[in-house]
């Protein structure tokens, strides 16, 4: 699995490790840093808060300002990390989709690297950027040793039943995963189909290629229903802003279960109120039943 990931990622496998699930790997890493403080944007995937907080860590909230789109601000990072020792940036981001573009993460590492703080950056939905290059720090890794990547093939390769996910990080950091992690912590299985997965070029070409065109047609749907404010997407999911339909996101996601279409209620997110929800771009026949239950909600 990390020769196959390796030869993707253009890295040597010294700085690979495999997880089962990107979790994993987030969960030794700050095992291993035990971060005194850490700077978590929010809204974002809440895992990073808690695994902070198991080892004893704190956390310094940075919200992003609604107004902006919930856009990451290197110039509101540079005024708030302070003391933190940890900054943590999902990119794309979880839930909301906004993109941090290379230069900015660029600036970022190497400030953060001048101060001896870790900058850890979560790309599990990078794979579904069309435009990746002119984003990802993936192949940054090398460079910086204040840099760790986190990635997932369960989402842009549809395994999340068999786990699997990678770190990046210098030799020395990965070493030290690997003794303090499980023996025998990714089964053979998932790793056989990590590394076909890996390998299968006419997969990824088609997919970006059908995720880029379905997006815009499933956000255009969205968009011209009255009530509901989408942001554009950038990747396989689109964010939703409910609050002038005159429900709140829970009993949107409430109707459409009911139905037997799910959604993801986004109350659960630290920086959000009960009024957005986040759905996944599918076939186009499942769009356009989630675009027909969302019109027949407006009717209510």
């Amino acid at each position: 699995m990390r020769r196959a990931a390796a030869k993707l990622a253009g890295l040597p496998e010294e700085m690979i490790v495999v997880g089962n699930g990107a979790i994993e790997i987030l969960y030794l890493l700050m095992k291993l840093l035990k971060p005194r403080r850490a700077l978590i944007p929010a809204p974002t995937f809440n895992e990073y808060e808690v695994a902070v907080r198991i080892n004893d860590g704190e956390v310094e909230d940075l919200f992003l300002s609604e107004g902006k789109g919930f856009a990451v601000d290197k110039e509101d990072i540079f005024r708030h990390w302070g003391v933190t020792d940890v900054l943590f940036i999902c990119n794309p981001n979880n839930p909301t989709g906004c993109l941090t573009k290379r230069e900015d993460m660029l600036e970022i590492i190497q400030k953060a690297g001048e101060q001896g703080k870790t900058v850890v950056v979560d790309e599990a939905f990078m794979d579904f950027v069309a435009d990746r290059a002119a984003f990802t720090v993936a192949d940054l890794v090398p460079e910086y040793d204040n840099l760790f990547v986190l990635y997932s093939l369960t989402k842009f390769y549809a395994i999340p039943g068999l786990r699997l996910g990678l770190g990046l990080g210098s030799p020395q950091i990965i070493k030290k995963i690997n003794e303090i992690r499980d023996p025998w912590n990714v089964n053979c299985f998932a790793q056989l189909a990590g590394a076909a997965s890996l390998n299968d070029d006419s997969y990824i070409s088609s997919t970006v290629t059908y995720v880029a065109k379905e997006k815009d047609y499933l956000f255009n749907r969205i968009n011209d229903i009255l009530g509901l404010r989408p942001f554009k997407p950038s990747v396989n999911y689109i964010f939703v802003n409910v609050k002038e339909t005159g429900f709140s996101s829970t009993e949107i996601c409430r109707m459409l279960g009911e139905i037997g279409i799910l959604v993801r209620d986004c109350c659960s997110y630290k920086n959000l109120r009960p009024e957005y929800i986040r759905v996944a771009v599918r076939t186009r026949e499942e769009n356009n039943r989630l675009v027909e239950a969302l019109l027949e909600l407006g009717r209510k």
